[in-house]
């Protein structure tokens, strides 16, 4: 049970037994592309991390997808309670999962906790949890360099800047409001085109400075990578580098190995270009162990790496988007080499950080995660029976004996569709006009069975679905009856899970 929050002296915040956390949130960065978890990629100090600390090989998040899975990890809380998604769906009905939650607007940030504890908090790279006001938006061929546009993007840098720090930050440097490039929207977007690209180096180099200017007392930085969702992380590479939300820099940064040794190491290590971002990102990792260790801090904090969600089943609550990457260090503490096989889910990183600070939050701030030091410390007695997982019209829950059961609970109208025999994606899309399927409806052959039972050890791929066998009939009832127990605590309806006409949770 964690303490209420106190507000220390300025001698007792610098303490060294008050860890700095460090927690590197990659982007739509799928299992084999990181080469301690068996990608055929080139990612060195990644692997330095599970090599001096601990793999989990049972990570998953709670939404798989970009903005909400990010809610989940800066609140400890399922995404269907933010207030944004309330906003958009109300209580009184089903919820349909997708970009809508962002902590923006709320208090449930772990940031705002850390710093009322003392501790500096700062945040560099993809923010995507919502501004104050909307930001100006760009059609595809303005010019960075026309002053009129330049002081468009300055002025929408200072509202994303603004909007991160009124959520606990105490420093937002090197941000992006959410995704780099245009995707669906080509006509006008929060970029020109001339500056739709990632740039690893302006995000390490905002990392470094914080970590540099906060060398001396404890601190929290949640450096979000843009990288390895699109646009096309070889194409950034050979684009400016100068390149920013801000326009083009004066200059570009030097704080890790050139763009052109990344190309060279990743061919002469026989890997393929289209895992070049992977090794382009560990350089931003690396450069941020190194200062780490230049600054003699490495031995007070904890390191944390883990990805927002998998590329290869987005947007659903099959293995392919939702179980991650995710390893760790705290040097003196986690056993060197050490693997976690037990669940543990990305709701679970705000209370941990807490809890590692002698911290808790106000209890307005309603945590449905937990703290997993035992975890870290390889204890044992570390074990949690299951994880309730949402996205889209989905939930499902994991077990600890490796079973997954997936609800699909379309909203009435579309359900009748259904019964009629028509398809739908989980997006409530007819499938003729369906996109965000991420070809999930392609991989797993259960996509469009409403119920939907795996027994993740022997049929890890999720392809047989045994909710009709009448011998996992028992294992359906109670997987059933485990993700009725969630539904209680969550504030939308969700079919015969949580009924219309039940008191909606907090």
């Amino acid at each position: 049970m964690f303490l209420p929050v106190t507000f220390m002296s300025a001698a007792d915040a610098a303490k060294p037994a008050r860890p700095n956390i460090i927690l590197i949130y990659t982007d739509d960065h799928d299992l084999d592309e990181i080469g301690c978890f068996g990608g055929k990629v080139l990612t060195p100090h990644m692997d330095s991390i599970a090599r001096d600390g601990v793999k989990f090989t049972r990570f998953y998040v709670a939404s798989a997808v970009c903005s909400p899975s990010r809610y989940n990890t800066l609140s400890g809380r399922y995404a269907s309670r933010s207030l944004s998604t309330q906003r958009r769906m109300p209580t009184t009905g089903p919820a349909n999962l997708g970009w809508e939650s962002g902590v923006y607007g709320e208090t449930t940030c772990v940031a705002h906790a850390l710093k009322a504890g003392g501790y500096a908090t700062g945040m560099v790279g993809k923010w995507h949890q919502g501004t104050a006001t909307p930001l100006t938006q760009f059609a595809a061929d303005d010019d960075p360099n026309n002053p009129k546009i330049k002081r468009a993007l300055v002025a929408n840098y200072a509202k994303v800047v603004e909007s991160v720090k009124s959520c606990g930050f105490d420093c937002a440097a090197s941000v992006y409001r959410d995704n780099v490039d245009g995707g669906r929207n080509p006509k006008r977007f929060w970029l020109p085109r001339a500056l739709r690209f990632h740039n690893m180096e302006w995000v390490t180099e905002g990392a470094l400075r914080f970590i540099e200017e906060n060398k001396d007392r404890p601190f929290f930085l949640y450096m979000a990578p843009t990288l390895v969702h699109s646009p096309s992380p070889l194409k950034s590479l050979q684009a400016d580098p100068r390149i920013t939300p801000l326009g083009f820099l004066d200059k570009a940064p030097d704080v890790q190995p050139s763009r052109q040794s990344v190309r060279e190491r990743v061919e002469k290590a026989g890997v393929d270009k289209s895992q070049i971002g992977s090794t382009w990102l560990d350089d931003g990792v690396g450069a941020v162990l190194k200062k780490l260790d230049e600054l003699k801090l490495a031995d007070n904090t904890v390191v944390l790496l883990a990805g927002d969600n998998g590329n290869k089943a987005k947007f659903t609550c099959y293995d392919g988007g939702a179980r991650m990457p995710f390893v760790a260090r705290w040097p003196g503490v986690a056993k060197p080499g050490s693997v976690c096989d037990q669940l543990v889910s990305n709701i679970d990183f705000a209370p941990t950080f807490l809890d590692l600070c002698g911290i808790t939050p106000p209890a307005s701030a309603r945590m449905d995660g937990r703290s997993i030091i035992a975890a870290l410390k390889g204890d044992a007695s570390y074990r949690r029976d299951s994880l309730m997982l949402e996205i889209t019209t989905e939930r499902a829950v994991v077990s600890d004996d490796g079973f997954k059961y997936i609800a699909v609970r379309y909203k009435p109208e579309i359900l009748e569709q259904v019964k009629a025999g028509k398809k739908f994606n989980h997006w409530c899309q007819p499938m003729e006009k369906a996109s965000h399927t991420f070809n999930a409806d392609k991989r797993y052959p259960g996509y469009f069975d409403l119920d939907q039972l795996y027994n993740l050890n022997a049929d890890p791929n999720e392809q047989k679905n045994l909710a009709g066998d009448p011998r996992s009939a028992k294992k359906l009832a109670k997987m059933k009856k485990m993700l009725r127990d969630y539904s209680q605590g969550l504030p939308h309806q969700f079919g015969e899970f949580k009924p219309m006409g039940e008191a909606p949770a907090p």
